[in-house]
């Protein structure tokens, strides 16, 4: 029962929360500045994680992120409310990040190093974390983009498509190749690791 119960509750959490976004949106555009510093605190994070995952640079990340809270702020006035709020900042980030690529044309991308597990060998730990800077780097910005939202942000498919603009299809269609391709660039770059460590 209580299992049957679990992917309840997790939607009524969701709901509780984007009700929150929502009174916290509502409170900002009537100048409450304490409302708008508690979606900063709430999203600040992720905001970043997300932009330097997308642009493998921690001063270009903080950037992203000050300007995309910037553009929040000034158009949260215009803000419709067809999706989340988390979702329209995942998208004004999404997209001054893919600006930014594009404006640069500099290798991009990174999956930090996290805790170590007990018992991990933390060179191994290290090196997987720079395959997966050197595979994401390789990526075309917009599979890489959705790759980070789905496997790193954990968004639905829906919030994706709301985040990128396209239809729900189209962000599975382009999920499933950004896949295909990163375990095609992962198997190359291990394959050439492991030769030159023999």
């Amino acid at each position: 029962m209580e299992e049957a119960l679990r992917p309840q509750i997790g939607l009524l959490r969701e709901r509780a929360e984007l009700r929150a976004d929502a009174d916290l949106v509502s409170a900002c555009i009537a100048g409450d500045g304490d409302a708008f510093r508690e979606l900063l605190s709430r999203y600040r994070k992720s905001a970043l994680a997300l932009a330097y995952q997308m642009l493998g640079n921690a001063d270009d990340a903080e950037d992203i992120s000050q300007d995309a809270f910037v553009k929040v702020f000034q158009a949260l006035p215009c803000f419709r409310r067809e999706a989340a709020f988390s979702t329209w900042l995942y998208r004004i980030v999404t997209n001054l990040c893919l600006a930014r690529i594009r404006r640069n044309r500099a290798p991009v991308a990174l999956d930090s190093v996290g805790e170590l597990r007990s018992g991990e060998d933390p060179s191994r730990r290290v090196t997987e974390a720079l395959l997966t800077r050197q595979v994401l780097s390789q990526m075309a910005p917009e599979l890489r983009a959705i790759l980070l939202l789905r496997d790193q942000l954990g968004l639905s498919y829906r919030e994706i498509s709301s985040t990128i603009m396209v239809p729900v299809g189209t962000v599975r269609s382009r999920l499933s190749k950004a896949r295909a391709v990163f375990r095609g660039l992962w198997h190359e770059a291990t394959v050439l690791e492991e030769a030159a460590r023999a």
